[in-house]
């Protein structure tokens, strides 16, 4: 795709087609679809119709249980394209009950990624309208590079190792078992965390017979490979980490090795992280399964922010939703207004803040923005704050609307705007409104306020993906954002900005990681006048620390009169 200036009124958006071979199904009969690599199933979800029997009716269903053959062990990988309908799936074990849960209510086309453990293996698709289901890789064992995996796993002499980890050796040496030592980290709970000389050494584990374990999360921000005790079932890895830090992670037993390089093998330990099993700090309460549970670690000095959890008795902010489709980008999403709990004497108050947040489904279910936003307000920190959370309409709009895509910031501007003010009892100028994202949602606030300065007046941008740059750049050319910033004319807009001091860049120099670029765009709008405020924390890139960092950004730009 040819890429023209973010700021500039011109762009090129491309799409494609896919057609799907489909398999009948019927309710009443005893077949049950089988998807296989090159059969794909379509077919559509809705409720039955009891006053009518006849054969088309039968054929539609609200649920669809499907066989998949394989072999333990496989990896599988594939999409479900529902469209406009939202569907869910589900693996359901041998007693009937949810296994794991693959996609969760959501619309558009979804990827999903898992091995194959109770073969063949029953997946329920549910949900309304028309899906198709399309496997796109089944590979087993013998395929993969299990060498290749099992070389990742041995020591090396500059091993970093814990004090508790050594004495776990000596007493291998001697013959002795394992056993007391994992009844200490039980009780203790994981990571493992050890005052040393050199700081507070961080020390993930796990114990089992695997042929590799990789953990998603950690400090280095790479999937770090753990290294085996000896041969014993221990497996380790440590991180000398500041006293504020605040993570969540997973650990990832038997990661895929498909025979393929680069992004494919990296995306690969999906199909596998889950909980540690040995961590005491389980999140978030919404979780549906290990899959989907992360797990916890909150030092001394992390940041402490009670606003997070849900309080008896805060009054509470309701939510209402309606769709929003844009004939521009010819798609439909779910747009939830949250609106503050303020009585009737208090709603033409003129302090009133507008808040506009990408990835709603995250900030709503997983970083609980609704509650941080009824404590906030009841505590008096922050004025009423109506928010607006924008959803994305399917799993790959994300990285097609979000980066600098100008088309998407005018039909927020020009088409969303307008309706959500409609909805609103009071106008807010937009010197209260303020737009705020994470990740390329970060980097989306950032420009759109950049080209719309009229309407969002403020930024909050959590761990902003600044290394991002146009297809048509060079590798040579970094700080996109930045070099746009340098160009332009100052914007009435003021920034509060926040990285992950974790969030270093991977296999390339520190400065074209998230906090390079972070640090050097805060530079750039610090040297070009403007009203910014940029913070770092012992954090990597993450939810659980962005669901503080929201609170400090409204908290910073709109502090309570």
């Amino acid at each position: 795709m040819t890429y023209t200036r973010f700021f500039s009124n011109k762009w090129a958006i491309a799409g494609f087609t896919c057609l799907l071979y489909s398999k009948s199904f019927s309710a009443f009969g005893s077949e049950i679809p089988v998807l296989k690599v090159g059969n794909p199933l379509k077919g559509e979800l809705s409720h039955l119709n009891s006053e009518n029997s006849n054969a088309k009716s039968q054929s539609q269903h609200k649920s669809l249980d499907i066989r998949i053959p394989c072999e333990k062990g496989d990896y599988l990988t594939g999409y479900v394209e529902s469209g406009k309908n939202m569907v869910t799936m589900d693996i359901i074990d041998a007693t009937g009950k949810l296994s794991r849960r693959l996609i969760d209510h959501k619309t558009g086309k979804q990827k999903f990624y898992s091995v194959a453990e109770n073969c063949p293996e029953t997946w329920r698709l549910s949900g309304t309208g028309a899906y198709q289901i399309v496997l796109e890789q089944r590979i087993s064992l013998a395929e993969q590079d299990l060498e290749g995996s099992l070389e990742s796993n041995s020591e090396s002499s500059d091993t970093l190792l814990s004090p508790k980890v050594s004495a776990l050796r000596e007493s291998l040496q001697k013959g002795e078992s394992t056993d007391s030592f994992w009844a200490d980290v039980e009780a203790l709970g994981t990571p493992l965390l050890e005052e040393t000389p050199s700081g507070t050494l961080m020390t993930f584990l796990a114990r089992g017979d695997y042929r590799n374990i990789k953990l998603m999360g950690g400090p280095s921000n790479n999937h770090d490979a753990l290294q085996r005790l000896a041969d014993s079932d221990t497996w380790y890895k440590s991180f000398i980490v500041p006293n504020n830090t605040h993570l969540s992670y997973q650990i990832a037993p038997n990661v895929p090795q498909p025979p393929l390089s680069g992004r494919a093998r990296r995306i690969a330990i999906k199909s596998v992280a889950q909980a540690d099993p040995y961590n005491h700090h389980p999140w978030p309460d919404s979780a549906i399964d290990k899959y989907t549970t992360k797990s916890t670690v909150t030092l001394k000095d992390a940041p402490k922010r009670p606003w997070v959890d849900v309080q008896k008795e805060t009054p509470k902010g309701e939510l209402s939703t309606f769709k929003f489709t844009s004939s521009t980008l010819d798609n439909t999403r779910d747009i939830t207004i949250y609106s503050p709990a303020i009585d009737d004497s208090q709603n033409n108050r003129d302090d009133g803040v507008l808040l506009y947040i990408f990835d709603a489904e995250a900030y709503i279910d997983t970083v609980g923005l609704p509650t941080i936003l009824d404590n906030l307000i009841a505590e008096g920190e922050i004025p009423p704050v109506t928010a607006v959370f924008i959803s994305n309409p399917d799993g790959d709009a994300r990285a097609r609307e979000l980066p600098a895509n100008p088309v998407f910031a005018d039909v927020l501007a020009n088409e969303l705007v307008p309706q959500v003010n409609k909805r609103l009892p009071v106008a807010i100028s937009k010197d209260r409104t303020v737009i705020a994202g994470s990740s390329y949602g970060g980097l989306a606030a950032m420009t759109i306020a950049l080209r719309h300065p009229d309407i969002f007046g403020n930024v909050i941008s959590m761990s902003g993906s600044f290394w991002w740059k146009p297809e048509d750049q060079t590798a040579d050319d970094k700080h996109f954002v930045a070099s746009e910033v340098i160009r332009m004319d100052k914007a009435p807009v003021r920034f509060f900005m926040s990285a992950g001091v974790f969030e270093t860049a991977r296999g390339e120099s520190s400065s074209n990681g998230i906090l390079g670029t972070n640090r050097h765009l805060r530079d750039v709008l610090l040297a070009k006048g403007y009203d910014t405020r940029y913070e770092e924390y012992g954090a990597g890139h993450d939810y659980f620390s962005w669901r503080g960092i929201i609170g400090d950004g409204l908290i910073s730009l709109f502090p309570s009169k």
